[in-house]
């Protein structure tokens, strides 16, 4: 078969089908329902993904700052300038201190 009659049959179908949802007020409200229900999870699962892409980049903030405080406690700063220089805690610092004992 010709690629052009599959296209054009498709297009009747669908066509056909439409005919037929549009014309029973019930087939039409359930048809809506379900285009309803479909973009509604779409929504949902943009919102997800964009959540996690900004727990990514959060989390990538936090363990880049304390590489840089593990860094400057091996350097030897104190906690005020490893403070300054990671935009970590000091309760933060002092621990990361004390796990590297």
């Amino acid at each position: 078969m010709d690629a052009s009659f599959l296209r054009i049959k498709e297009i009747n179908d669908a066509m056909e089908t439409l005919k037929y949802i549009s014309a029973d007020p019930e087939t039409r409200a359930i048809a809506d329902l379900r285009q309803k229900t479909i973009n509604d999870r779409n929504s949902e699962m943009t919102v997800a993904v964009e959540e996690a892409e900004a727990r990514g980049e959060a989390g990538g903030e936090l363990k880049k700052a304390g590489e840089t405080a593990l860094n400057a406690i091996n350097m030897g700063l104190t906690t005020e300038q490893i403070v300054k220089l990671s935009g970590l805690s000091t309760k933060e610092i002092e621990l990361l201190k004390k796990t590297q004992c």
